[in-house]
């Protein structure tokens, strides 16, 4: 790959990375609301599936409109990657920035009122937790910190596995 290569790959992972994270904070967004608006939990779903075939469809874009029509593996899988790590990145600064300042417990009482469920308590009977040891636990779950680097670790990794499918699919 040349320099003039690597530089026009970079500038449109870079757009494609920031459109994920919007896609991805489309998602994020319709979780938060889903308990107002019941069918808008599927549609949080439906975001988050869509984003392999979304990132097909810009890497098949930028092959088109920058290459040419031809791209090797390797290079549709740098691209797809670099759009994974800017797209996870970017979402989890902004998902910290909403759990630190917006949220004020809401996603995490979302998540105990479903978990207080009958059924749930059973569950967690079952594996020997109390419900204050869980409740606690999840306490630390929803950490700012620790949800947003949760976030980024599975963006990234589940960005590696998609980028090789992708990346295979695509190449041409």
């Amino acid at each position: 790959m040349q320099l003039e290569e690597y530089k026009q790959l970079r500038a449109y992972a870079r757009y494609d990375g920031i459109y994920l994270a919007i896609l991805w904070l489309a998602s994020f967004a319709c979780t938060v609301l889903s308990p107002s608006i019941p069918f808008i939990g599927a549609l949080s779903s439906l975001l988050l599936l869509a984003s392999p075939f979304f990132v097909a469809y810009r890497l098949r874009k930028f092959r088109n409109e920058a290459l040419g029509g031809s791209i090797t593996f390797g290079h549709a899988l740098a691209y797809c990657t670099r759009v994974f790590l800017n797209g996870s990145f970017l979402f989890a600064i902004f998902q910290w920035l909403y759990m630190k300042f917006l949220d004020g417990g809401r996603l995490l009482g979302l998540y105990q009122s479903m978990m207080s469920t009958p059924e749930m308590k059973v569950v967690i009977k079952a594996y020997g937790v109390s419900q204050s040891d869980f409740n606690a636990a999840m306490q630390q779950m929803f950490d700012p910190t620790f949800l947003a680097c949760y976030s980024l670790a599975c963006g990234i990794i589940s960005g590696i596995v998609l980028s090789l499918l992708i990346a295979a699919v695509m190449k041409k």
